[in-house]
C-alpha cells in the first residue's frame, strides 16, 4: 500500500509514463531497430591512425600530403629478414623463403627484390657512362700515347732524338698512363664480376639477409594487406620448422600499419569491455538487481551505438583521438539511467506501485539529468570551436553521445522498466548499506568545506599553472606508441634491419615540384644549405632526385668516349696482339652509345621517383639530418621550421611526419586554452 503521506504523483510525469507504458512494445521494437541499424552503420566506420587526420584539411601540411598521395604511386613495403650466426644456414633458409615467396600472386606482390641484380645489370649495361670522367680522359690520353708510341717504334725510319731527361720523363708518363689504363681495365672487370654476381642483401658480418616485397596497393589496404601478412607468416612458420636454428621475421610499413590498426581496434574493444564490466559490477553490487542493470545497459547501448552511427553519417571515420570514445560515452552516459533506476527503487521502497514510482522517478530526476547532459554536451561541444580535428571530432561525437544517451534513458529505459514492473521482475530490496555510509560522510559544516575546497582549488590552480608553463607536452613520441606483442616484434626486426643495412626509411620525406626543369635548382639549393657543416649540424643527411640514378657529365663523357672509339679503329686493332686486342675491345665503347634519360632507368630502381601517371623526375627524396631525432617533438618542429624557411619554389609540396607533427603541436597549443575557456563559459 502506498504511504498516504507520500506526495501525489506529478500529473505531467504520470501522463508521460502512461504514454510510455501504452507504447512500450513499439518503443522497444524501435530501440532494437535503431540499435541493429546503427550497429551495422557503426561497424563500417574506418579508423584512421594517421596523425594527419587530426588536423583540418586546410592545414598546409595536410594539403601537401593529400596532393602528394594523389601524385605518388602509393606502394606498400614488406621486409622479410633471416638471421643466423651460420652464414650457410642463413643462406639456405633465405633461399627456401625465396622459393615460397616467389609463388605469391602478382596481384598480391608487384615485385620482390632479393638482391642487387637489377642495379648491377643497369650499371654494367651503361658502364662506359658511369665511369668517372677523369678516368675516361686518362684512358684516352693513355691510348693516344700508347698508339702513337707503337706507330713510332714500328717505323724503321724512326730515330729518337729526345734528350735523355726528356726521354726519361716520357717513359715515366708512359708508365703512369699504363697504370691508369690498367686501373680502368680493373674497374671494368670488377663491374663484370658484379654483373654476374646477384649480390644478395646480406649484412657485412654475413649474419642477416633481407628481401623486400613491394605491393601494388598501399599499406593500409584493408583486404589485400592482411592477406599478404597471413601468407607471409604461413611461409615463415613453414621455413622456421625446416630451419629451427635460424631466426626470421618481418617488418616494413605493411606489417606496422596492420599491427597499429589491430592495436587500436583491440584497445577500443578492451577499454569498452572493461568499462562495461566494471559498470555492471558496480551497479550489481549497489542495486543488487542484475535485471535492473541489464535493462540499464540495453538503454545505454541504444544511445551509444546511435552516436557512432551519427559519426558514420556526418564525419565518416574515427581518428586516434576519437577511437576510444565508446568507453567514455558509456562511462558518462550511464549516469542518467543510474539516477532514474535509483530513484525508481527509492519510490518503490517508499511504497508506491510500479508505474507511479516510475512516474515520480522521472519527475524527480528529469530536469537535473537534463541539465547534467546539457552541461556535459556543452563541455564536449566546446571542442567544436577548434580547428584541430582531434578536439573537434571528439567534441561532436561526445556531445551528441551525451544527448542520445539521455534521450534513451528517458524513453527506452522507462519502457523497459514498465515491462519489468508488469512482469514482476523488479523487487525492491532494502536500501544498500553503502548508501547509508555515503550519507553519513556528507559534511555538516558547509562553511568549513567551502573554505577547504577553495584552498584546494587555489593550490591546484597554482600547480596547474606551473605545470602548463613548463612545456607539459610529451616530447618523446616513442612513449605514445602502442605496445602490442606484434608491434614489438615488428620493431625488433626493423631494428635488426637498420643495424645490418643502415636506416633507410626513418626520417625520410618527399618533396614534389610541378616542373621537371626546377628539380636541379632546388636540389642544389638544398645541398647548399648544408655546405661546410658537420654531420650533426646538417639539415639533411641525404637529398636525392632521379638524376642521381643517371650518369653525371654525360655530354662530356660521350665526347671522350667518341674519341676513344676513334682511336681504336679496326686498323689499329689489327696491329695488336691477341691479348692486347681483347683488352682494347673491352675498352672500345659501342657506336650507338647515347645519353641516358630517366626513362632508361629500370622500374625497380626508379619507382621512388615515379608518379601515379607514370611521369618521372619531379620528386626529391630527403632524409632529416643526424642531429634531428625523429621521435622528438621539439626536433621535428625545429626541422620543419628550418625547411620551410628555405624559400622553396611556389607550388612545392612537402610530405612527411615532421610537418604534420609541427602543425599539430602548433594547433594544440593555440586551441587548448580556447576550448578550456569555452567549456567553462558553456558550463
Amino acid at each position: 500500500m502506498p504511504d498516504p503521506q507520500l506526495p501525489p504523483v506529478h500529473p505531467r510525469a504520470a501522463r508521460y509514463v502512461g504514454w510510455i507504458d501504452r507504447h512500450r512494445v513499439a518503443i522497444l521494437v524501435a530501440s532494437l531497430v535503431v540499435t541493429v541499424g546503427s550497429g551495422l552503420a557503426a561497424s563500417t566506420l574506418p579508423v584512421y591512425s594517421d596523425f594527419s587526420y587530426l588536423l583540418p584539411p586546410s592545414t598546409q601540411s595536410v594539403q601537401d600530403l593529400r596532393k602528394l598521395e594523389k601524385r605518388s604511386r602509393v606502394l606498400g613495403t614488406l621486409m622479410v629478414a633471416v638471421k643466423s650466426d651460420d652464414p650457410a644456414r642463413r643462406a639456405a633458409a633465405a633461399q627456401r623463403l625465396r622459393e615460397l615467396i616467389e609463388a605469391f600472386p602478382k596481384e598480391q606482390v608487384s615485385s620482390v627484390t632479393f638482391d642487387e641484380s637489377v642495379q648491377r645489370k643497369y650499371g654494367w649495361d651503361n658502364r662506359y657512362l658511369f665511369a668517372p670522367l677523369a678516368d675516361l680522359q686518362a684512358a684516352r690520353h693513355a691510348l693516344e700515347r700508347e698508339i702513337e708510341q707503337k706507330k713510332l717504334t714500328e717505323n724503321p725510319l724512326y730515330v729518337d732524338f729526345e734528350e735523355e731527361d726528356a726521354g726519361a720523363a716520357a717513359k715515366e708518363a708512359g708508365k703512369d698512363d699504363a697504370a691508369k689504363l690498367a686501373d680502368l681495365r680493373k674497374k671494368l672487370s670488377e663491374a663484370e664480376v658484379q654483373r654476374d654476381d646477384p649480390g644478395p642483401f646480406v649484412s657485412k658480418d654475413g649474419k642477416v639477409q633481407m628481401m623486400v616485397l613491394r605491393t601494388p596497393y598501399s599499406s593500409g589496404d584493408a583486404e589485400r594487406a592482411p592477406k599478404l601478412l597471413e601468407d607471409t607468416e604461413r611461409v615463415l612458420v613453414q621455413v622456421r620448422a625446416e630451419f629451427p636454428d635460424v631466426e626470421m621475421g618481418k617488418a616494413g610499413d605493411v606489417a606496422v600499419a596492420k599491427a597499429e590498426q589491430d592495436a587500436i581496434l583491440n584497445g577500443m574493444l578492451i577499454s569498452t569491455l572493461l568499462t562495461v564490466l566494471l559498470c555492471v559490477a558496480a551497479m550489481a553490487v549497489y542495486f543488487r538487481s542484475l535485471r535492473s542493470v541489464l535493462l540499464l545497459f540495453w538503454s545505454l547501448a541504444v544511445g551509444t551505438v546511435a552516436a557512432f552511427a551519427f559519426t558514420r553519417a556526418t564525419i565518416g571515420h574515427l581518428n586516434i583521438a576519437t577511437a576510444f570514445l565508446s568507453s567514455i560515452i558509456i562511462g558518462n552516459g550511464i549516469n542518467f539511467g543510474i539516477l532514474l533506476i535509483a530513484r525508481h527503487l527509492e519510490e518503490r521502497r517508499a511504497g508506491r506501485n510500479g508505474l507511479d514510482s516510475l512516474a515520480q522517478a522521472v519527475y524527480g530526476v528529469l530536469s537535473g539529468t537534463l541539465a547534467a547532459a546539457m552541461t556535459a554536451s556543452v563541455a564536449y561541444g566546446s571542442l567544436i570551436i577548434t580547428d584541430f580535428r582531434g578536439f573537434r571530432h571528439f567534441g561532436i561525437i561526445g556531445g551528441v553521445g551525451m544527448i542520445l544517451c539521455w534521450a534513451s534513458a528517458f524513453t527506452v529505459l522507462p519502457a523497459l522498466l514498465a515491462v519489468a514492473e508488469r512482469r514482476g521482475w523488479i523487487r525492491p530490496r532494502s536500501e544498500p548499506q553503502i548508501g547509508r555510509i555515503l550519507g553519513w560522510m556528507v559534511p555538516r559544516r558547509f562553511g568549513v568545506v567551502a573554505v577547504f575546497g577553495l584552498l584546494v582549488a587555489l593550490a591546484a590552480g597554482f600547480e596547474t599553472w606551473r605545470f602548463l608553463s613548463n612545456d607539459p607536452y610529451e616530447a618523446n613520441f616513442k612513449n605514445l606508441r602502442s605496445d602490442s606483442v606484434v608491434l614489438k616484434e615488428e620493431r625488433h626486426w626493423m631494428h635488426i634491419i637498420d643495424e645490418a643495412f643502415g636506416q633507410g626509411i626513418s626520417g625520410g620525406f618527399a618533396i614534389a615540384l610541378d616542373h621537371r626543369e626546377d628539380v636541379k635548382a632546388l636540389l642544389d639549393k638544398l645541398r647548399a644549405a648544408d655546405e661546410g657543416k658537420g654531420d650533426r649540424e646538417r639539415l639533411f643527411s641525404r637529398v636525392n632526385s632521379i638524376d642521381d640514378l643517371l650518369p653525371s657529365d654525360q655530354a662530356q663523357k660521350l665526347a671522350v668516349l667518341a674519341q676513344i672509339r676513334a682511336l681504336l679503329t679496326d686498323e689499329v686493332l689489327d696491329t695488336m696482339s691477341d691479348e692486347d686486342r681483347a683488352d682494347a675491345l673491352r675498352l672500345r665503347p659501342p657506336a650507338d652509345l647515347r645519353a641516358l634519360s630517366e626513362n632508361d632507368i629500370p622500374e625497380l630502381i626508379a619507382w621512388p621517383f615515379t608518379e601515379a601517371d607514370g611521369s618521372r623526375g619531379k620528386m626529391i627524396l630527403a632524409m632529416s639530418g643526424w642531429g634531428y631525432e625523429i621521435w622528438n617533438a621539439r626536433d621535428l618542429v625545429r626541422f620543419s621550421d628550418k625547411v620551410r624557411a628555405l624559400e622553396l619554389p611556389q607550388g612545392t609540396l612537402l610530405g612527411g611526419a615532421a610537418f604534420i607533427f609541427a602543425d599539430m603541436l602548433a594547433l594544440m597549443e593555440r586551441d587548448g586554452p580556447l576550448t578550456t575557456l569555452a567549456a567553462l563559459i558553456g558550463a
